[in-house]
């Protein structure tokens, strides 16, 4: 990407860019790889914990962003989620953290154990059709596109994508 801007902030960045392309004085595969890498922010990539046998329920780490209905970005597959459940566990803490856990109360007698955090929460997805095999990540809908933040709509972005092709 030599002598391609290292950064696009703005509506004004992406389209100034895309004229010089069509210009031939930056890379069609430079502007296309930068869209890409925006478009990749559109996602909120959230390791997987646990799949079922069927792949159609996934467990992840708590994420507030996910709602029933949405799709999820799974490669090429995008399932619709269809429910969505907050699971709580207890911390699983060896000897070791015990000891020396025991330690700090001592140090800090007189805390109560309301202040204590001994839980962990995971939300687990019900999908519409299995993920794939040996997904290690899904993507959630972000709150906010970068089409929101650039002022841009993802229709000028594609037409501009097709221009190139």
């Amino acid at each position: 990407m030599k002598g391609f801007p290292k950064v696009i902030k703005t509506k004004s960045d992406l389209v100034n860019t895309f004229k010089l392309v069509q210009k031939k004085k930056l890379k069609k595969e430079d502007w296309l790889a930068a869209v890409e890498k925006l478009e990749n922010q559109n996602w909120i990539m959230c390791p997987v914990i646990e799949l079922s046998e069927d792949r159609k329920t996934v467990k992840i780490m708590f994420c507030a962003e996910v709602a029933a209905g949405q799709k999820i970005k799974n490669g090429a597959v995008y399932p619709t989620v269809q429910t969505v459940e907050t699971v709580e566990v207890e911390k699983d803490t060896t000897e070791a953290e015990n000891t020396a856990t025991e330690g700090q109360e001592a140090a800090t007698e007189g805390t109560t154990a309301a202040g204590q955090n001994n839980t962990i929460s995971f939300t687990v997805l019900t999908l519409s059709k299995a993920v794939n095999i040996g997904t290690v990540t899904i993507g959630i809908p972000a709150a906010v596109t970068f089409y929101d933040r650039m002022g841009i709509t993802e229709e000028e972005v594609e037409e501009m994508k097709g221009a190139l092709a």
